[in-house]
């Protein structure tokens, strides 16, 4: 077998896609679905950044899907164990695995590590952490609806730990963790507990994700002008702190006082909230699996449910949450009318577990839950789908 940095790689494959050289042992289904999904990811990130490249052509990056974690280890180094990917800026590669974290935290990885490497490529200058970070995360929140990507999400675990830390006075001084380093990042990453490191994370999302989407009284980007300023003075060479200063002011106090009272407003996204009560009903239909019963008919699983008082507990972090006491709210719009046959239902599907779990509650896309076993798991995957796809399915539903 040859050897790919380290690696066996007998079992590898390589193909290019539009932007990426792809290299993986991943079944071809699903790593031509991962390289759709980057190349349209690529593509957003220059629409977005378009003002970075001009007429420049990007390097084309490099990307290792290993179906295994140990051979991403072997590959991206031992140190990288508590990872799910990682972008390496010497090879201008990005590599992420399959085993264990599943279809969709693989496809937000994947979200997430590509953006450091557009940065890296298209910027061209190292960027703070905090703002780097806190991008890719932005990027990590994109939902794919088969159309395009919605940017601007805000998760509701992401706002549970936000407040939490808030209230406990976890988030550190903004000019301090603006002046952040790599070595000072991966430190707490290495040397602190896991709940530091999600608080750390989520203090870059929720400052980059104030200065790009929070509104002035009518609605218009309050802050954006000034973030992309910024980013255009340090491409252009800038020391980041200087860059800020310029397009900010210094008053980093006014700065934390604008984030806290947004931070006190801010409410999840219709979008993210669906989307989180079509994990939970999935987590629920494997816990009535495993118990045993199997349904057919939505309204019997709504009603098992309910009956059974079925209660998951999550943690992420150091937050702990469980699901509401009254579980109908995951079978119910958001202004708690339940939602009707043809919004939610059922769709088998041939050789899986677990029929397909199909919402046609979202405007524009369908959330369509689709279950598969690793090993003696039943694991699960959300897609999101154009919406029109989903009529012929809608109408014999009902």
């Amino acid at each position: 077998a040859m050897l790919l940095c380290g690696i066996a790689a007998a079992d590898m494959r390589s193909f290019v896609s539009r932007y990426y050289h792809v290299h993986t042992d991943l079944p071809p289904g699903v790593a031509s679905d991962l390289a759709k999904r980057l190349d349209l990811m690529h593509e957003e990130y220059a629409r977005r950044m378009s003002r970075f490249i001009a007429d420049r052509q990007l390097p084309r990056g490099n990307v290792y899907l290993f179906a295994r974690q140990e051979d991403y280890l072997h590959f991206a180094g031992e140190g990288m164990r508590s990872t799910g990917g990682v972008y390496i800026p010497s090879r201008n590669a990005l590599a992420a695995f399959h085993d264990g974290q599943g279809r969709n935290n693989l496809r937000r990885t994947l979200q997430h590590e590509a953006f450091h490497q557009f940065a890296a490529n298209a910027i061209s200058r190292p960027l703070p952490m905090w703002v780097n970070e806190g991008l890719a995360q932005l990027f990590e929140e994109g939902l794919w609806t088969g159309d395009g990507f919605s940017i601007g999400q805000v998760p509701p675990w992401r706002l549970r730990q936000l407040r939490s830390d808030i209230r406990a006075g976890r988030l550190v001084n903004f000019d301090t963790f603006m002046k952040r380093t790599p070595e000072q990042w991966a430190a707490v990453m290495k040397s602190r507990s896991l709940s530091q490191g999600a608080t750390q994370y989520n203090q870059a999302w929720a400052m980059v994700h104030f200065l790009v989407n929070s509104t002035d009284e009518a609605g218009n980007p309050r802050f954006r002008a000034r973030f992309i300023r910024m980013l255009e003075l340090i491409h252009q060479g800038l020391n980041p702190d200087l860059a800020f200063r310029q397009a900010f002011s210094g008053n980093i106090q006014a700065f934390r006082q604008h984030f806290d009272h947004w931070a006190a407003t801010l409410q999840p996204t219709p979008e993210a909230i669906y989307l989180e009560h079509q994990e939970v009903l999935a987590d629920m239909l494997v816990a009535m699996h495993e118990s045993k019963l199997t349904f057919k008919e939505m309204e019997a699983f709504r009603q098992a449910v309910a009956r059974y008082g079925l209660k998951i507990n999550y943690s992420r972090g150091q937050i702990r949450w469980s699901t509401d006491q009254d579980t109908d709210i995951y079978f119910s719009r958001l202004d708690g009318s339940l939602l009707r046959p043809w919004e939610l239902y059922f769709q088998p599907r041939r050789n899986a577990p677990l029929p397909d779990i199909v919402c046609t509650v979202l405007p524009n896309a369908t959330m369509r839950t689709r279950f598969y076993r690793s090993g003696n798991r039943i694991l699960h995957e959300l897609v999101l789908e154009p919406a029109r796809q989903q009529v012929g399915s809608a109408d014999r539903a009902r």
